[in-house]
Order: structure tokens, then C-alpha cells, then sequence
């Protein structure tokens, strides 16, 4: 799920919904948490910008928050599938822009995008795909033996480097750093339609290769080069 904008309404503040809320809150979102549970809303409502306590099936209850007017709604609802596709349909009515919605399952993923909900999120098959992706990466990365002075090391890609390709940003020349690979995420197409986030390796970069958002750079170098290249 890749988020743009700022400004979030979650309906549905179970484990996911409530870890989802803080996560953005802590990143700078201005979030409104909808539950109608106020044991759920009291776990999060120090943490977000607004909560708000109403059943979400309703259309005028939501319309009285300005549910259109967010950057997205997500729909974090976990077991009842039912209570989620008609939360979609009152969104829909409602001219929302962008909606995310959570499924439990690969079935109900499918009858969501049957509705035109484009994002839809399956949390543990999502979770796989990285554990996966890491456990794959590391046990190479674990293979490579490096002296004492030397280390390989990732980092995210610097907002400064961002849209600059590696001839502009000469790195061994400014850092003493040397760049192996990049890891960057990618959209894939699944079995049952729609896409998952698979991490993709691109290989041995060329100077003409753009760093972009979201990159994570594998470097060989000292620490301390590392450090000072992303203090510049």
C-alpha cells in the first residue's frame, strides 16, 4: 500500500486498524479513527488526530464527518466481510476518491475488486511476501565475508539523491562509498487479480540508473563513510 497525501479517515479500529492509525499518526498524518466501539477508539485517541465513535454502514453518519474530502478511506474491518462490502458500497455513494480496503481472505479480495476497490490489502498474505523476500536476501547477503575495516550496508535512499542518477551523484567520489545493488519495490499482478508489493533486485546499477523513492541502497564502504554520506 503505497500512501501519498496526508490526511486519513480508518473505519475499523481492531489490532491491524489501531496499529495502522498510530503508525501514520507518528509519520505526520492528520488521521480520523471511526469505530463503534469506544474501547477501540480509547486505545488509539491519544495517539491520532481525531476519533469518533459511529456505525459506518451509515450513510449520513459518515457524510457528517466530510468523509470525501480525505486523501483516502481505509476500511479496516477483519471478520465481518459483510459489515466491510456494505462500508465500501456507502463510501462509493459517497464519492470518495481513493478507498483501501482490508480482506482476510483471497476470496473476499476477489469480491472487492469485483466492486472496483483497486487497493485491497490481504495483511498475512502481504506479510509472507516480505518475510520471504528478506529471509531470501539475507541468506545471501550472510555468505559475503568482509574484512574488519569494511562493511555492506543498507540504507533508504536520501531524499537528496532522489530523481538523481548515479553519474550526477558520483558516490565513490564524494563518499568513498561504492553502490552494489538496489532493492526497490514492485508491483506484480496476482493470481485472483489486482497487484502485491514484491521487493525486486535490480542488479548491477549503470551510471545512467535513476535512484527513486523508496529504493533501499546497498553500499560497501566503512561506517563512517556511510554516516557522513546521509549527514551531507
Amino acid at each position: 500500500m503505497e500512501i501519498t497525501g496526508n490526511k486519513f479517515a480508518l473505519i475499523g479500529l481492531g489490532d491491524f486498524g489501531a496499529h495502522l492509525a498510530m503508525v501514520l499518526s507518528e509519520k505526520g498524518a492528520e488521521v480520523l479513527a471511526i469505530d463503534q466501539n469506544m474501547d477501540n477508539l480509547e486505545e488509539v485517541k491519544d495517539s491520532v488526530a481525531h476519533t469518533v465513535c459511529l456505525d459506518a454502514t451509515e450513510e449520513k453518519a459518515l457524510m457528517s464527518q466530510g468523509i470525501d474530502e480525505y486523501d483516502a478511506v481505509i476500511v479496516c474491518i477483519g471478520d465481518e466481510f459483510e459489515e466491510t462490502l456494505l462500508v465500501v458500497t456507502v463510501l462509493q455513494s459517497l464519492g470518495v476518491k481513493r478507498i483501501i480496503a482490508r480482506a482476510t481472505t483471497p476470496r473476499h479480495a476477489q469480491i472487492l475488486r469485483h466492486l472496483q476497490i483497486k487497493e485491497v490489502i490481504l495483511p498475512a498474505v502481504d506479510a509472507a511476501d516480505r518475510l520471504a523476500n528478506k529471509l531470501l536476501f539475507q541468506s545471501k547477503l550472510s555468505s559475503l565475508e568482509l574484512s574488519s575495516d569494511y562493511e555492506i550496508i543498507e540504507v533508504d535512499a536520501p531524499d537528496k539523491f532522489v530523481g538523481k542518477n548515479l553519474r550526477e551523484l558520483e558516490l565513490r567520489v564524494h563518499y568513498d562509498v561504492s553502490l552494489i545493488t538496489i532493492k526497490r519495490i514492485e508491483l506484480k499482478p496476482r493470481l485472483l487479480g489486482g497487484t502485491r508489493e514484491v521487493e525486486h533486485i535490480i542488479g548491477i546499477p549503470s551510471p545512467d540508473t535513476v535512484i527513486e523513492r523508496g529504493d533501499v541502497l546497498m553500499l560497501f564502504g566503512k561506517k563512517e563513510s556511510v554516516q557522513r554520506m546521509m549527514a551531507d
